[in-house]
This record gives C-alpha cells, sequence and structure tokens, in this order.
C-alpha cells in the first residue's frame, strides 16, 4: 500500500497535524471539495445540485449560496462583500466537505459521482481542492513511473550493450539489478508497511543505476578472464575473488550512508526512501554475488554431466528433452498462479540457470 497526502508523511504531533485530526474526529471533515460552476446556472438547477450532492456517500455537509438564502432572494440586494463570498468571476462555488481520506479508493468512488453530478448541470463544471487533485496525482503518476521506469531500463541496458557489444550480457545484468529492486519493493508487502507513492520510481531508478555497477564490475571482469584462456569456472571463481571486495565496500558505504538518515528523520517520506536505499544496497550486493556463485555451480555440474555421457559410463539419452518438455509445461502453469504474482522470482531463477553456458 502506499499513501499520497503530505499528511501521512510529517509527524503526527506537529500542530498543524494535530488540529486536522481535530476536524477528523470532532466534526467529520477530512476533505473539501470546491465545485465551481456558471454563476448563470437557475435557481432551481442550483438548489437541485446542492441537493443532489447533499446524497452522495461521505459527504457531511454542502455549503452554497442556495442553501443559506434559497433562490427566492435577490443576489443584487446583498452587499459585494457577501456575494463575492460564494459568487465572482462569472462563476459560483459551493463546498462540499467529506469525511473520507484523500488518496482513497472511496474518496476517488466519491470524486466520480460528484463529477457524473456537476456534469449534468455545467458541462464546464469543475471540481478542485485536496482530494481532487489527489485523485489527479494518482492517475499521472501511475501514466509517469510507467514511463520512466520503461525509459531508464532501456538506456542502461542500451549503455551496456554499447560498451559490451553484446545483447545477451545486458539483459543479465539489468535482470539481476531488476531483480533485486523487486525484492526490495516486495518485502514492504509481506511486512504491512505502507510507502510514499514515489517510492516504486526513486528506487527503482536510484538502485538501478548506483548497483548495476556491481554487475559491471564482475561481468568485466569475468570477460577479461576469459580473453586470458581461463575456462568458465576458474574465470567465475577469479572474478567473485577479485571482485567481492569492491562490491562489498561500495554496496555498505551506500548502506551506512542511508541507513543513518533512514533511523534519524522524523519525516516518514525521507526515512522510508533512505530504508528502501539502504536495504536495495544489501539487496544487490547479495544478488550479484549469488549469481556468480550460482554460475560456477552450475558451470561445474554442467561441465560433470558433459565429461560423464561422453566417456560413455551413462547414457542420457533423450532424459534432457523430456525434462524440458514438462519445465516449459510445469512453467506455464505456475506463471498463471494467483495472477502471475511469482513470474518475476521465476523468471530470475531461469536467468541464473541459463547463465551456465
Amino acid at each position: 500500500p502506499v499513501y499520497y497526502t503530505l499528511f501521512d508523511s510529517l509527524p503526527q504531533d506537529l500542530a498543524g497535524i494535530q488540529g486536522t485530526s481535530r476536524l477528523k474526529e470532532d466534526f467529520g471533515m477530512t476533505t473539501s471539495h470546491f465545485i465551481i460552476v456558471d454563476d448563470g446556472l437557475p435557481a432551481r438547477d442550483m438548489e437541485a445540485l446542492t441537493d443532489e450532492i447533499e446524497q452522495v456517500d461521505g459527504i457531511r455537509q454542502v455549503l452554497s449560496y442556495e442553501k443559506f438564502l434559497g433562490g427566492g432572494v435577490p443576489r443584487e440586494v446583498l452587499p459585494t462583500e457577501v456575494r463575492q463570498i460564494f459568487c465572482a468571476g462569472g462563476h459560483e462555488m459551493l463546498l462540499a466537505n467529506s469525511s473520507y481520506e484523500s488518496g482513497t479508493e472511496a474518496q476517488n468512488a466519491q470524486l466520480d459521482a460528484l463529477n457524473a453530478i456537476v456534469k449534468r448541470y455545467d458541462p464546464n463544471g469543475v471540481i478542485t481542492g485536496e482530494g481532487a487533485m489527489t485523485k489527479d496525482l494518482i492517475e499521472v503518476a501511475d501514466v509517469d513511473f510507467r514511463s520512466v521506469s520503461i525509459a531508464s531500463i532501456a538506456a542502461v541496458f542500451l549503455i551496456i550493450a554499447i560498451s559490451f557489444r553484446s545483447a545477451s550480457i545486458p539483459v543479465l545484468l539489468v535482470a539481476a539489478i531488476e531483480s533485486a529492486i523487486m525484492i526490495n519493493m516486495g518485502i514492504p508487502y509481506f511486512t504491512g508497511t505502507t510507502l510514499p507513492f514515489v517510492a516504486s520510481i526513486v528506487i527503482g531508478t536510484i538502485q538501478l543505476g548506483a548497483t548495476v555497477d556491481y554487475a559491471i564490475l564482475m561481468t568485466t571482469r569475468y570477460k577479461a578472464e576469459r580473453l586470458n584462456g581461463e575456462d568458465k569456472k576458474k574465470a567465475v571463481m577469479t572474478a567473485l575473488r577479485t571482485s567481492a571486495p569492491s562490491i562489498i565496500v561500495s554496496g555498505m558505504g551506500l548502506f551506512a550512508a542511508t541507513f543513518g538518515v533512514a533511523l534519524y528523520s522524523n519525516i516518514d517520506i525521507v526515512g522510508s526512501m533512505c530504508m528502501l536505499m539502504a536495504r536495495g544496497a544489501i539487496i544487490s550486493v547479495l544478488l550479484v554475488l549469488l549469481v556468480a556463485l550460482m554460475t560456477c555451480v552450475f558451470s561445474t555440474l554442467d561441465n560433470a554431466v558433459t565429461l560423464v555421457h561422453s566417456s560413455g559410463e551413462t547414457d542420457i539419452g533423450q532424459w534432457p528433452r523430456a525434462l524440458l518438455a514438462l519445465s516449459g509445461l510445469a512453467a506455464g502453469f505456475v506463471f498463471d498462479w494467483k495472477s502471475r504474482q511469482y513470474m518475476g522470482p521465476i523468471m530470475y531463477c531461469v536467468m541464473m540457470l541459463s547463465t551456465t553456458d
């Protein structure tokens, strides 16, 4: 779960936060909607609009000119200062107080219902306020975050592909770090931790950019050893032995710099982001080292099976093809299990197994 409001990210003992809490507890006023319509609407339409808005679930009260004076009192007899409370610039304002919190599904459904009512009376009418702007933020953020995530992955993929002149290495490196990001962002889901809405995009880009260097460092050393004539097993072990200290030091440096801020900060959005970055650094380091270790293990296993088969001691026969067919069928069922929630981890396991070639 995520939150979109500044209220949830600030310390709850602040005077402004306590005042907002009292409005909610004592008066049932969590958010307020400001409804702007054309002041040329007939008085009977304004009264009907006010009545319909009052019937919407979660609306505690509606304040409008017609609510206080009714349509029988001409506006011209009122002082200008009084008229301008509700009418100005050719528009009339209605204030609707809601008991729902901003950014919740109930609030968004309420805004949809209010918007449908307002548009029936004035097609140019608009709803603004904290709740409406938060709803717009949710809709815009979902599109922007998806685009930014794809763009960052594509940019890193392209840079690695140009640097290594390879199409397969970027897939392996980016997949390793994206798997670490997935694990990092999956932990709050299982622990029930609520995160700020910017957490996914900020952590996704920072962790990808900051920790993909770990995989690049190890891959560069592995390729150098292979060019020197070493076999796969020895090349992986050399890369792991020489690169691991640098990777661990770099990861621990990022962890120490962010973990302290996460413990000290009273602002939830700052603490949450730093905690995610600290945990992401550790997960990325472990995952990169694990990929190298698993590559060595499966490479050794592959070589052993190949030698046994070539020596004639054991005829593997058609078993690999049969296992491949069965694993393909099993993967199809597992991918669809629980609405494909476990597709990511399974694909990561497949990625590690594929590195033996």
